[in-house]
């Protein structure tokens, strides 16, 4: 063989190597987004939203979504995880997302993206508010924290133990006209427990004009505290 030719060889697979070699690196670094294979659908819900009534579970009540609004709440996930911090190797976005209920209103329509916080397991979500003429989510994410109310197990919600004790029966999302304006507001309840306090925290929001406004915030405590 040509000296010329041994060489060009040479090279060329010392340059193959190297690119081999190079993607397992990229594929090693990423690996929480290459190994995830999320499927971004929805569930229907209405309002009142009472969350333990719906089976996210069921593939059969799952909804498609358009590229749009699979990128918007992919970017939730991303961003929820990149907060929760975790460093297991073995968790990606896949273990972080639960499902995404999808509610309309006539002006509005919301997206509650479930998420699963790494490495407590405790339910969490983000609530995305998407304007049903302009077409366009508005710039406001509300964290609406979910896990002194609900658990969840192999992508089923169920209600805590607290939850039951306490008899809490309010639906956690509702309309309301809060300032009665003849507007209706955004009304989400939650519970709130730190070990020895127990409370019903609301938040009342008021979507105009593309814009949030917090009208109004409360913590009520209950079970004798």
């Amino acid at each position: 063989m040509p000296t010329r030719t041994f060489y060009a060889l040479l090279i060329w697979f010392f340059i193959l190597g190297c690119s081999k070699q190079h993607s397992k690196t990229i594929v090693a670094q990423d690996k929480s987004i290459q190994s995830s294979h999320l499927n971004i659908t929805a569930v229907d819900g209405k309002l009142p939203l009472y969350i333990e009534s719906l089976d996210i579970s069921d593939p059969y009540n799952s909804i498609h979504l358009n590229d749009g609004l699979v990128s918007k709440i992919t970017s939730i996930i991303k961003d929820y995880s990149k907060e929760c911090a975790f460093n297991d190797s073995t968790k990606t976005l896949k273990d972080t997302y639960i499902n995404t209920i999808r509610i309309h209103d006539n002006i509005h329509t919301i997206y509650l993206v479930l998420l699963l916080h790494n490495p407590t397991n405790v339910v969490n979500s983000r609530v995305l508010f998407y304007d049903n003429q302009s077409k366009e989510f508005l710039d406001y994410v509300f964290d609406f924290n979910l896990w002194a109310l609900y658990n969840c197990e192999k992508g089923k919600l169920f209600p805590t133990e607290l939850k039951n004790a306490l008899k809490i029966k309010t639906p956690e999302i509702e309309l309301v006209d809060y300032n009665k304006d003849g507007i209706n507001d955004f009304k989400f309840v939650r519970l709130y427990h730190n070990g020895t306090f127990n409370a019903i925290h609301t938040t009342i929001l008021s979507l105009r004009n593309n814009k949030v406004d917090t009208l109004h915030i409360e913590e009520q405590p209950i079970g004798g505290e």
